[in-house]
């Protein structure tokens, strides 16, 4: 087998990778179909954020004890756990929309209950792979995640928008279901044995704080997840909700749906490069990834050209696969494995608590500055923000060498 592919020789990554594929591939088809699905029920914007709200709400309020809980527990077990009450709260939500019963406050309960349990599978989903592999097989296996995420992104939605109108979109969320449950499954074969946690505290809570004592020790792990929180507001506000606003009065929703899935391709195609690049400054490559992520903002404040803005979102996804192999690799190394759901977390709290922020504070800029000045601005504050970053020694003398994590001392 390849050294690309080589990670899919040890079992238990093969088991977790095909299992996240599914999983994937499911979650991929769900947000169509659920937006269908509230828009048959209460043709209304308002009930629809409703819906998305009660997930991502939950997801943030609970991240960081989730990742207390993933560093607690085996990971496998944890997912395996997640894998199957989601799964449920799917196929409940599929028999509510199929069988026509479905009301909107359903959707938001079940939601709530799914973005709690994602708030407990993410930082375990982002720890499993240090565990599963030796250090000299965790890059291809990084690449190989990000790969096929990008390409089950970019089919995904298309096959669930054929299924919404043909079959309806209960068919989409049952699929999903059943994703859940086979993820479920091949978690069962997943085995490990038990990691150290002899320094576990006596409740989730003193873990937590255990965990966020260790970040501040650290050094690099709050100012880096600070930065990736601004980040995350710029796109979210700038590309997200400002994008498809601009597109509708230029290249029409045809265009910006062509445009917007580049940045998979980018993602996919990227892969094949970082597997041969060396990373050693791990922090330099995220801050300039951080900032050519934000390059379709700068085509949409300009000029929008189709082609031009589908450039920027290939160059984009190439960014976001650098970034994510950049940060992956720096955690597996920097940070004992026992620790790795609780940084990890930190990570996703900051990066998720951005989203609203970005999407609330961008249309009363909009309106006062106009769509264009304010992208421009976003991208101005990116670079800035990138250039502040690079002149932090705690970020920037972070170097990758290939030692294995550290012990956890007490």
């Amino acid at each position: 087998m390849s050294g690309r592919l080589s990670p899919l020789g040890a079992p238990a990554f093969r088991w977790f990778f095909i299992g996240q594929v599914v999983n994937r591939a499911g979650s991929s088809m769900a947000g169509v179909a659920l937006a269908f699905a509230v828009l048959d029920i209460e043709d209304s914007a308002s009930a629809l954020g409703w819906v998305v709200a009660a997930s991502s709400v939950p997801t943030v309020v609970f991240m960081l004890l989730g990742g207390a809980i993933a560093d607690r527990m085996p990971r496998a077990l944890v997912l395996r756990g997640c894998n199957l009450v989601q799964g449920v709260v799917q196929a409940l939500t599929a028999a509510l929309v199929i069988s026509g019963h479905a009301e909107i406050w359903h959707l938001v309960v079940l939601q709530a209950v799914a973005g709690t349990v994602f708030a407990v599978s993410y930082p375990a989903f982002l720890g499993m792979v240090p565990i599963l592999l030796p250090p000299e097989e965790r890059k291809a296996a990084f690449l190989l995640i990000g790969q096929a995420t990008s390409a089950v992104g970019i089919l995904g939605p298309a096959i669930s928008g054929v299924l919404v109108a043909t079959a309806g979109p209960g068919a989409a969320l049952a699929i999903d279901a059943a994703t859940y449950l086979v993820a479920a499954g091949l978690l069962l074969l997943v085995r490990l044995p038990p990691g150290d946690r002899s320094q576990a505290k006596a409740s989730v809570i003193g873990d937590f704080v255990a965990g966020w004592s260790y970040a501040r020790q650290l050094g690099w792990v709050i100012p880096g997840a600070s930065c990736a929180l601004v980040f995350n507001a710029l796109v979210s506000g700038g590309i997200y909700v400002l994008g498809p606003v601009i597109a509708n009065d230029t290249i029409g929703s045809e265009g910006w749906g062509l445009a917007g899935s580049a940045q998979a391709v980018g993602v996919f195609v990227a892969a094949f490069f970082l597997a041969k690049a060396k990373l050693t400054r791990p922090m330099k490559a995220i801050m300039g990834a951080f900032v050519l992520w934000c390059l379709p903002m700068l085509v949409l404040g300009t000029h929008v050209n189709i082609w031009l803005l589908t450039a920027s979102f290939v160059v984009a996804g190439a960014a976001l696969s650098l970034l994510d192999l950049s940060w992956n690799m720096l955690v597996q190394e920097k940070v004992p494995e026992a620790m790795l759901s609780r940084i990890m977390a930190i990570d996703g709290f900051f990066s998720f608590v951005a989203n609203p922020i970005g999407q609330v504070a961008v249309g009363p800029l909009a309106g006062a500055f106009g769509a264009s000045r304010v992208l421009i601005g976003f991208f101005a504050i990116a670079v800035l923000v990138a250039c502040f970053a690079l002149t932090r020694r705690v970020l920037t003398d972070l170097t990758l060498t290939g030692a294995p994590p550290p012990e956890l001392s007490g």
